[in-house]
C-alpha cells in the first residue's frame, strides 16, 4: 500500500515542469456534481397557501 508520506516524498523530488501536470491531473480527479433534475410544477393559484396540506392528506 502506498502511504501519503511516500507520495509526498516522490512529489518533492519531481521537477517543477512535471508538478504542473500532476496538479492538473489531481484537479481532474474531483467528481463532477450531479445535475439536479427539474420537476414539473403546477399552477394552483394559491389554493393551498393557508392550508395544512399534511393534515388534509391524512383525512
Amino acid at each position: 500500500m502506498v502511504t501519503r508520506e511516500k507520495i509526498k516524498r516522490e512529489i518533492d523530488r519531481m521537477p517543477n515542469d512535471l508538478l504542473e501536470k500532476v496538479h492538473k491531473y489531481i484537479g481532474g480527479l474531483t467528481p463532477k456534481k450531479a445535475k439536479k433534475k427539474k420537476f414539473h410544477t403546477y399552477k394552483l393559484n394559491g389554493q393551498f397557501d393557508n392550508m395544512n396540506v399534511r393534515e388534509r392528506a391524512y383525512e
